[in-house]
Formats: C-alpha cells, structure tokens, sequence
C-alpha cells in the first residue's frame, strides 16, 4: 500500500510540475549548448525563438517545460540560418506541430505579433542584405513590465545603428546577449542605450569559439549588469 501511494504522490508532483508552468506565463532561454534556443509561453500558447543545433538539448527543453502530452506549438521564430541556431528544427517537426514559423522573410522591423498577454515586436532587420548575422532578427518582447530583447548574431555595426536611429524603444529588462557573447557584438552603444539588468548568455561549455569572449564580460560587469550563463546554470528560468 505505501509504494501505491508514494507512486500516486510522484505522479501527482509530476503532473502539477507540467501544468504549473503551463498555468503561468515565463521564459526559458534552454541550455542547448554552443547555438541558442528559448520558449515564450502563456496559458496554453507557445512560442520559440530559435530552436539549437541538431544535439537534441532542444527537444528535452520542450519536455521538461511543456505538459506530457503538448505537441503543439504555435509559433517558431528563426533569428537567421546558422546551425546553431535553426539546425534543430527538422527533427523537432518529427514530435511537434509547429502552426507558423518566422524568419527575416516573413517578418521586418515594425511588425508585432501577439501570443497571449506577450507582445513580440521585430527591431530588426529593415531590409535584408545577404549576411546572415546582420540580418538576424531582433526582437523586444513584452511582458506587463517584463522586458525581454533577443538579438540573434547580430553585429556591434547593427546595434549601433539601431542605437543612432533610437530604434530600441525601450530600455532596462534582460538581454539575451548576441551572439553567445563573440566580442563582435554587445557594443558600448547597445548597453549604453538599452541599459538591461540583467545579460544572459546562450553559449556551450568549452566551445571552441572562445565564447564569451573577455571583452564582453568587462563590458557588462563594468555596467553592473548580472550575467547569466548556460553553460553554468543550464536552462535560464522566469516564470510570473
């Protein structure tokens, strides 16, 4: 009888485990290695931004943080086409219906979807010019007075520009750092303009890239900005 109910009591946690995440809105930004990947959740809509490479990280993000039995996910935003950042999706179409996918095709500055009580605003790119990184989309997601910016790869050139023409609209929240933290990016411009609390960079542990590069640390610390880390802290976690 008492390993009926511990069984009862394990099945009980892990339901409400499921179902806690999905009664609440929050943001994961997954530990998918050396690439980049997170979920937008509220109520019962999801939304990715990024997916990693294809390692499988992504995939055991969506089931630890989405109820058993969830294989709809409504919305796939690509910041742009390198491996790490879109390599896994093919697989994860194998396990989940995925409604809409976005990449700087289909989505430009100015435009905003809606996914419950967020608000996705594109940054960036106005127009596409054929490098991948600069092209990457860039995002200000809102949340009532939650605040989140995900930059893609983009370049220290793109944030300056987006910085000179007061195209951020906004300041203070969490910034998920570009590009995994390579010193071609996180400009003083950008940290000067944005001013975020906190940085949380998406990076693998012992990447050969050298990520995050030394410059970008001194830059944030010196800012007093908290700096969050994958590859030390796994999955990154605001749930409200």
């Amino acid at each position: 009888m008492k390993w009926r109910i511990l069984l009862l009591s394990v099945i009980l946690a892990l339901g409400w485990w499921g179902w806690g995440f999905r009664s609440r809105d929050g943001v994961v930004i997954c530990d998918v290695g050396q690439g980049s990947g997170a979920i937008i959740m509220s109520g019962k809509i999801e939304m990715l931004v990024d997916v990693g490479p294809d390692n499988g990280k992504m995939l055991q993000c969506l089931e630890k943080y989405l109820p058993a039995g969830d294989k709809e996910i409504e919305a796939v935003v690509i910041s742009h086409g390198d491996s790490d950042h879109v390599g896994g999706l093919e697989n994860m179409k194998k396990y989940y219906n995925i409604e809409q996918i976005y990449s700087s095709a289909e989505i430009r500055k100015n435009d905003v979807l809606r996914m419950g009580k967020f608000e996705i605003e594109v940054v960036w790119p106005e127009e596409i010019s054929g490098d991948e990184n600069a092209d990457s989309v860039v995002l200000k997601i809102k949340h009532d007075d939650q605040l989140f910016w995900f930059l893609g790869d983009v370049t220290s050139d793109v944030e300056q520009y987006i910085s000179w023409r007061k195209l951020w609209g906004g300041a203070g929240g969490v910034l998920v750092v570009s590009h995994h933290g390579s010193k071609s990016a996180t400009s003083q411009e950008l940290l000067d303009t944005v001013r975020p609390e906190e940085a949380i960079i998406s990076v693998g542990k012992n990447n050969r890239y050298g990520h995050p590069s030394p410059e970008v640390i001194e830059r944030l610390k010196n800012q007093g900005i908290k700096i969050k880390r994958t590859d030390e802290k796994g999955d990154i976690i605001y749930i409200w």
